[in-house]
């Protein structure tokens, strides 16, 4: 009896009641899984309704006859903080080999 519990076999679940329980949390896994997708592509569509409204406006303009360049802003800001390092460059012998690694 000690070994028909610890093996699963005897008085415990039947094997069909083991398998339905990991389809459902295999079920469950797959359904978290394509909920987090769909928020990504949701944002990736929104993302690029954004822009396609953004270009259709520049077009717009500029087909009234408004022939500026737009400003475009940096996505990615420059660090503040970053203090810039001076780096020393050893000059290399006329005449000597360099190999590539």
């Amino acid at each position: 009896m000690f070994f028909g519990k610890l093996f699963g076999f005897g008085r415990s679940e039947p094997r069909y009641i083991r398998r339905t329980r990991a389809y459902l949390q295999e079920a469950r896994m797959a359904v978290l899984e394509h909920t987090i997708a769909a928020e990504h592509y949701q944002s990736s569509a929104q993302m690029y309704a954004e822009r396609a409204t953004r270009l259709e406006e520049e077009l717009h303009a500029w087909e009234q006859g408004d022939h500026h360049v737009p400003a475009v802003p940096h996505h990615y800001a420059y660090p503040t903080r970053a203090v810039p390092k001076a780096v020393g460059v050893d000059s290399v012998p006329v005449g000597g080999v360099v190999r590539a690694a």
